[in-house]
């Protein structure tokens, strides 16, 4: 009995199975989700006003943006808001686009 090898779903983990699925978007959310805390943990530890902070800002306002687009609406509004960006992180076309809520996801 114990020469009896176990089959390959016994031995499956169950949180495993997201690999399978890198097309579904549930899995896809999770995944941008886990990369955005990662990129804001990094933003956090940049030194302040560095080029390193501003580069980390945009990774993470980049991921926030993908991670939005695959939200419900009502869900994307729960989000809390992003860190202010490091100064002369945007472009003055950057500004307006946020200051006139047309930058895609929630400021």
């Amino acid at each position: 009995m114990a020469d009896t090898p176990l089959p390959d779903e016994a031995l499956r983990r169950p949180w495993h199975g997201a690999s399978d699925r890198a097309e579904d978007p549930a899995v896809a959310a999770l995944r941008l989700h886990r990369a955005e805390v990662e990129a804001l943990l990094a933003y956090r530890r940049m030194a302040e006003a560095s080029d390193e902070q501003a580069r980390a800002w945009r990774r993470l306002a980049t991921l926030r943006e993908k991670r939005v687009a695959l939200m419900p609406a009502a869900a994307a509004k729960r989000l809390p808001p992003l860190p202010a960006p490091p100064a002369g992180t945007l472009s003055t076309w950057q500004k307006l686009r946020r200051r006139l809520g047309l930058m895609r996801g929630p400021r």
